[in-house]
C-alpha cells in the first residue's frame, strides 16, 4: 500500500498533466469514402472525407472537417481521451487518501460464512 505522501504525491503529478492540456474535444475523428454508382454502371470511390462526431444531449452530432484540420481535431480527442483517464486516475488515488485518513477510515465488520447445509 502507498504512503499518504506518495499518493499526494501522485495525485499533485496527475493534476500538473490535467492543467497541462490546454483544448480539447469531446468525440472521435473518422474517414469516410462514398461509393457512387455511375450511369455505365461502374463504381466511383470519392473521399476520404473527414468526419468529427461527438454526442450532445443524447444525440449524435457530426461535421465534416478539412484535411487542413485534421491533425487540430485528432489531437484534441486524444487530449480529451487523455483528460479522462487522468480524472479516472486521480479519483482512484483520492479514494486511497481518503481511505488512509485516519477520521473516516471505516473498520470492516466481518461478515458470517453462509453455510450451504440445511439444519
Amino acid at each position: 500500500m502507498k504512503s499518504m505522501e506518495q499518493l499526494e504525491a501522485e495525485r499533485q503529478e496527475i493534476i500538473r498533466d490535467m492543467a497541462g492540456i490546454e483544448r480539447m474535444r469531446r468525440g472521435t475523428v473518422s474517414e469516410q469514402y462514398v461509393k457512387t454508382r455511375q450511369r455505365d454502371g461502374s463504381v466511383i470511390e470519392n473521399g476520404p472525407y473527414f468526419l468529427y462526431s461527438r454526442t450532445e444531449k443524447g444525440r449524435s452530432v457530426s461535421q465534416r472537417i478539412t484535411a487542413d484540420d485534421l491533425d487540430q481535431y485528432r489531437k484534441e480527442t486524444e487530449n480529451c481521451r487523455r483528460f479522462k483517464e487522468l480524472a479516472n486516475r486521480c479519483v482512484v488515488v483520492c479514494e486511497g487518501l481518503a481511505e488512509q485518513d485516519d477520521g473516516s477510515q471505516e473498520k470492516k465488520r466481518a461478515r458470517p460464512k453462509k453455510n450451504g447445509s440445511a439444519k
